[in-house]
């Protein structure tokens, strides 16, 4: 029986890079080049009707807010959000996405589906169920590493 722990430690290395390599041909072949970053900013946004301040966005992505600000810079001059004045607070910027922002949330939610669907087709309920709680259980690790290095980093 092979080593689960080299297996896994070589899928990972592999989906890493194959996730890399999808990015960079999205970039290559289409109109406009997006990043994983971008598309977060999105997904993100789409949850909040009236949009969410700069420092939210900032916090959400654990970057700065000058680099959230030019992240939203970017996504503005794509029209897919707007920006305007925070209520209650004239030097705060809120961000919302636009229609066009919206349409572009709804095609990747569909790739998404359709990337879903596509895995699922692959495996019993049971297997899903598997698959489904060793993703969330990987990304749990992932959250708790940040969350490690971060505070090894602010202790200094």
């Amino acid at each position: 029986m092979s080593d689960f722990k080299e297996d896994f430690n070589n899928v990972l290395i592999e989906a890493y890079h194959n996730i890399l390599l999808l990015e960079e041909t999205k970039k290559k072949y289409s109109r406009t080049s997006f990043s994983f970053r971008d598309r977060n900013v999105i997904s993100y946004l789409v949850r909040f009707e009236n949009g969410r301040n700069i420092g939210d966005v900032a916090a959400y992505l654990r970057i700065s807010r000058p680099s959230a600000t030019a992240l939203i810079k970017k996504l503005e001059k794509h029209g897919l959000v707007e920006k305007h004045t925070e209520p209650g607070n004239e030097r705060g910027t809120m961000v919302a996405l636009t229609k066009k922002g919206q349409l572009f949330e709804i095609y990747q939610k569909r790739y998404r589906k359709r990337l879903a669907a596509k895995v699922g087709e692959e495996f019993t309920e049971e297997e899903k169920v598997i698959l489904y709680r060793g993703f969330r259980k990987l990304s749990d690790f992932f959250e708790e590493s940040i969350n490690e290095m971060e505070r090894l980093h602010n202790k200094k």
